[in-house]
């Protein structure tokens, strides 16, 4: 999932305007986040591969000598 850089701001938004697009977009993070948010972290973490499949799992009950 990668961001949307094609995204333009109107430059001629009043504060009050630009902190109310601010709060709900905020808002509708928040809700994601909250619906989706380990759904989210998994994906990250696929499209990263900071963790791959077989790694994910280990079996630490292995009688290995130290």
């Amino acid at each position: 999932m990668k961001p949307n850089t094609d995204i333009t701001l109107p430059l001629d938004l009043s504060p009050e305007t630009a902190s109310a697009f601010f709060e709900l977009l905020n808002g509708l993070v928040d809700a994601l986040w909250q619906h989706y948010g380990l759904e989210i972290t998994e994906l990250t973490m696929e499209e990263r591969n900071q963790y791959p499949a077989n790694q994910q799992a280990f079996d630490f009950d292995d009688d290995l000598p130290f």
